[in-house]
């Protein structure tokens, strides 16, 4: 399935008129390389190139291979991991969004609680530690 816009599926989805097509298009659906899709935008940013790996290691807390993993699109990050090297890099809160969004995870919300909490260290360009230091402060998960 080539990369298509939501619209664009959503279309495919209303023409779709059984049960085998629907289990193509979710096959399909699941074929698409989110992966590749965050390394290609995350590793394209002026933020990110200006940085050593090393450094965005360091900053985010992320282990050194699963990093390298990244980059190279062989793994699908989790919420956490893409949240942390964004912080990391001191990407802007629609940066951010965006990384989330082409790795397939939903984007912070602004009423969830930890989300807001994020989302407020992200605004103020806070580091790895104190956001972790905030989230704690008020009760909620770090990021891992």
């Amino acid at each position: 399935m080539d990369e298509k816009t939501t619209n664009e599926l959503t279309q495919i989805l209303k023409n779709t008129s059984n049960t085998t097509q629907l289990e193509t298009y979710l096959d399909q659906l699941e074929e698409q390389r989110f992966p590749e899709a965050f390394r290609a935008y995350f590793f394209s940013l002026e933020a990110v190139r200006k940085m050593q790996s090393s450094e965005l290691i360091g900053k985010s807390g992320i282990e050194r291979t699963y990093f390298y993993q990244l980059q190279r699109g062989e793994r699908k990050p989790g919420r956490d991991k893409v949240l942390a090297l964004c912080i990391a890099a001191r990407l802007t809160l629609k940066e951010t969004q965006r990384a989330l969004e082409v790795a397939g995870i939903n984007p912070l919300y602004s009423k969830n609680r930890r989300d807001a909490i994020i989302i407020f260290c992200i605004e103020r360009r806070l580091t790895m530690t104190d956001t972790n230091e905030l989230l704690e402060q008020f009760g909620e998960a770090l990021i891992q």
